[in-house]
């Protein structure tokens, strides 16, 4: 009797715990401009949601003199591992107002960490290949997303509300207010227009 009893309480639950989990909405969208080479790497993330912020854990790779990915994003008080796969030294390093650093001259295979503290842009440089260069975006929360080769995005698991668009990216500009209204599991489609 006792097990059964335990069955239907686990079972329970794990019911309000799945119900819970699947009831916010998810957003998807595509970013439309008319240079195809700028719908990749665009962050787009939504302003004004409050409440607690669930950090992350997120890897920067240095791979044939490249950083990979080139665009990051993720939410405030996050860290960031900065490994180098090169068979040479590199480096990394930030003068940025979000987050100065400087992870000095290291070798391959061994990986550094930062921790993002503060929201902001913040570029990344290696002082000894000048012309390497990627972007970390740090988010006051976790509703943000980077856009695929197609500008493709997704942000998931997004409390019920209307919330205004936020965007990044290194070359072009917002051409318009955007928002966006979620339903619990639904999910909304937006377009991003950019532009110069």
């Amino acid at each position: 009797m006792a097990i059964i009893i335990k069955s239907t309480l686990l079972m329970t639950g794990f019911v309000l715990v799945a119900s819970v989990a699947f009831c916010n909405g998810i957003i998807t969208g595509t970013i439309l401009t008319d240079k195809e080479k700028n719908k990749e790497d665009v962050v787009v993330y939504l302003k004004g949601v409050h409440g607690s912020v669930a950090t992350k854990k997120a890897t920067v790779e240095q791979h044939h003199m490249t950083f990979i990915p080139r665009v990051t994003v993720i939410p405030v008080g996050s860290t960031v591992e900065f490994t180098n796969h090169d068979k040479m030294y590199h480096n990394v390093f930030s003068v940025s107002e979000a987050k100065k650093f400087n992870l000095d001259t290291y070798d391959s295979g061994k990986p550094k960490h930062v921790t993002f503290d503060k929201p902001g842009v913040v570029a990344l440089l290696c002082n000894v290949h000048p012309e390497m260069a990627a972007w970390i975006v740090v988010t006051d929360n976790k509703y943000a997303s980077v856009s695929d080769k197609l500008g493709n995005f997704t942000i998931s698991d997004v409390p019920a509300g209307t919330y205004e668009i936020g965007v990044w990216t290194e070359r072009l500009k917002l051409q318009a207010v955007t928002k966006v209204i979620v339903a619990n599991s639904k999910t909304s489609k937006i377009d991003v227009k950019l532009g110069d």
